[in-house]
């Protein structure tokens, strides 16, 4: 076994960063992802379609009056 006497940066403390497996780390955000995905769509099954109609009312309702609130500008699109 090879041993390497201490550095300089090991003296002052200075620690690197974890090493980090791309693939695994992809892996696991898909997997995040797929969870949060199921748990909404398990919030929304539980709903009665009564709900499930107003809160898409609602929505929507909001979006129009966020679109309505909007400031339209005439010619380029930087300001």
């Amino acid at each position: 076994m090879i041993r390497y006497a201490p550095t300089e940066a090991d003296r002052k403390g200075i620690v690197m960063g974890e090493v980090v497996n791309l693939r695994e780390f992809r892996k696991r955000r898909k997997r995040d992802k797929k969870r949060e995905e199921a748990a909404s769509k398990r919030a929304l099954s539980g709903q009665k379609k009564q709900d499930r109609i107003r809160l898409a009312q609602e929505k929507d309702n909001a979006e129009q009056s966020h679109a309505a609130h909007r400031l339209e500008r005439d010619g380029d699109e930087s300001a």
